[in-house]
């Protein structure tokens, strides 16, 4: 199982010094199944004398903290460690089908076997449950494999939508990401969810980091990396199963989970209010690399 160190920098900037700041971060990795944080640490410039760690609702450990001092720049670095290695998934062909599975799906929740699932089927404020999104699975047979269901609804994306890192912003909505067919992987993953969802599978948001490798023959780049954010879909028999709809594939041993919820709210990296201070220049910087 390999080792993969990351390190994220966030420096808020501010025109004139703020004079307090208290701010929630979700940085640190989760441990589950196929993953592992064996280190993580958090470098605060100023230092904050009340940091505090909790885990929410989902599992995701969140950091406080607050600052009383005047300030003209906060720096907020995360150091990490993660060993992880690729989920092990069955033959796409072996899943039960769509429709099956939905309505064990549905069984579940009406039975209280597992209503926690219901949560994962409603829409949210970023996961608007569109018709037009719906309808990207409408080429899809129903009775599919549910597995291959997912697999031909990411190719169904990836056929739709182009990347495009200038086309929105975090506050874009979904109608908008439809009607121009460009976005970045927060747009696509909450499309995802709302297609998914609508048609009776419960779907979570999942935000992480991807390793990407430099050109051959060219050095891996420090601090060129971002967040990247993918989805989970629940599969009775199976479980949940992670699929990144930007780039058309189940999750491999290169997705290092953060935070899992139901939508880009429940997970973002930090967030956080100023006191005496409007709008602070925002600079982030992430690099994720193998552990030699």
């Amino acid at each position: 199982m390999p080792d993969y160190r990351i390190t994220h920098q966030t420096v808020y900037q501010h025109a004139a010094p703020a004079g307090a700041a208290w701010q929630m971060l979700q940085l640190q990795p989760r441990t589950e199944p196929s993953q592992e944080c064996v280190d993580f640490q958090l470098e605060l410039q100023p230092a904050a004398p009340d940091l505090t760690t909790r885990q929410d609702f989902f599992g995701n450990t969140r950091h406080f903290f607050s600052l009383r001092e005047p300030h003209a720049k906060l720096s907020i670095t995360s150091h990490a460690v993660v060993r992880r290695e690729a989920p092990l998934l069955p033959l796409p062909g072996l899943s039960q089908p769509l429709t099956e599975a939905r309505e064990r799906v549905r069984l579940s929740i009406q039975t209280g076997e597992d209503c926690r699932l219901e949560q994962y089927l409603c829409g949210t404020t970023h996961v608007p449950l569109l018709a037009a999104a719906a309808a990207i699975a409408e080429p899809i047979d129903p009775s599919t494999p549910t597995l291959e269901w997912i697999a031909a609804l990411g190719w169904q994306f990836a056929e739709t939508f182009t990347f495009d890192a200038k086309a929105t912003t975090v506050s874009t909505p979904l109608t908008t990401v439809l009607e121009t067919k460009r976005g970045v992987c927060q747009d696509f993953t909450h499309l995802f969810l709302s297609c998914v969802r609508q048609h009776g599978l419960p779907a979570a948001y999942v935000s992480g980091y991807l390793l990407t490798n430099p050109p051959p023959g060219q050095p891996r780049l420090q601090g060129a990396d971002a967040m990247h954010a993918w989805a989970s879909v629940f599969v009775p028999d199976i479980g949940w199963v992670d699929y990144d709809p930007t780039n058309s594939c189940f999750t491999a041993q290169g997705h290092i989970v953060v935070a899992r919820g139901r939508d880009y709210a429940d997970v973002s990296p930090t967030r956080g209010v100023f006191s005496g201070s409007y709008s602070p220049i925002l600079r982030v910087a992430v690099t994720v690399e193998p552990v030699e």
